[in-house]
């Protein structure tokens, strides 16, 4: 396995810059680790919306249908 050489960037105790690729890392477990839990409960967000939009495009189906069921009866 290749060693990566690191280098700090200046200004910040976090980062370094991996000489072989160019890519700053941030070297910060901490923050790496919140960072992390940020994108889950974002994820977890994206997919609670999406789930009650489905919902709600279900009950809207549903209130339709009980609709012209109402009528059809009202009519009869």
């Amino acid at each position: 396995m290749n060693e990566r050489e690191l280098v700090k960037v200046a200004g910040s105790s976090s980062l370094a810059k991996d000489l072989s690729t160019g890519v700053v890392i941030n070297t910060n477990e901490e923050e790496i680790r919140l960072a992390r839990k940020r994108k889950e409960i974002r994820l977890q967000e994206k997919a609670d919306r999406e789930q009650m939009t489905s919902e709600v495009s279900d009950l809207k189906s549903e209130i339709a249908e009980l609709k012209a069921l109402i009528k059809a009866m009202a009519e009869k």
